[in-house]
């Protein structure tokens, strides 16, 4: 698969994008990083887990930074929400692509993780979430001022 689209149809007026789909399916998470390649101008960016998820591997920081080569996502890229139905509780936490986007996004504000727990125990929640909370403060970040956010939603929109 191609890193990015052919130049002439680069996505230039595309500022916000929304990706419904499992950003740790590595066939799926290639196609994100083309998109992502090929949008020079993205400054908000939104990534949902579909309601059929499948629970694929975790993708590594060490992925995106293969995959991804875009300047909007070190120049440009300011607010980055992501909406986990599950995948933030079975088993390891999959935030391989949130950790690549705070270690090098420099224009970075806001990095938003919403998540959704109705099927799981409190006590398991707030191990997950303890652990999870951890690991945010310790990567190293890009920006400087940027605010990292872990917060429980009612429900995750779907189309």
């Amino acid at each position: 698969m191609r890193r990015m689209l052919p130049k002439k149809c680069y996505l230039l007026g595309l500022q916000k994008l929304t990706l419904i789909l499992d950003h740790n399916h590595e066939a799926l998470a290639r196609l994100a990083s083309c998109l992502l390649n090929s949008s020079p101008n993205l400054k908000d960016l939104e990534i949902m887990d579909p309601l059929d998820i499948r629970y694929s591997d975790h993708l590594a920081a060490e992925f995106w930074e293969k995959h991804i080569t875009a300047g909007c996502i070190l120049n440009h890229l300011s607010v980055v929400a992501f909406y986990m139905r599950e995948t933030l509780f079975e088993g390891y936490p999959r935030t391989g692509l949130c950790q690549f986007l705070v270690m090098n996004a420099r224009a970075l504000k806001r990095m938003s993780i919403k998540y959704h727990c109705s099927l799981y125990e409190t006590e398991h929640v707030a191990t997950v979430l303890e652990a999870v909370q951890s690991e945010l403060h310790l990567w190293p970040r890009a920006s400087p001022d940027v605010l990292l956010e872990l917060s429980e939603v009612d429900c995750i929109r779907s189309i």
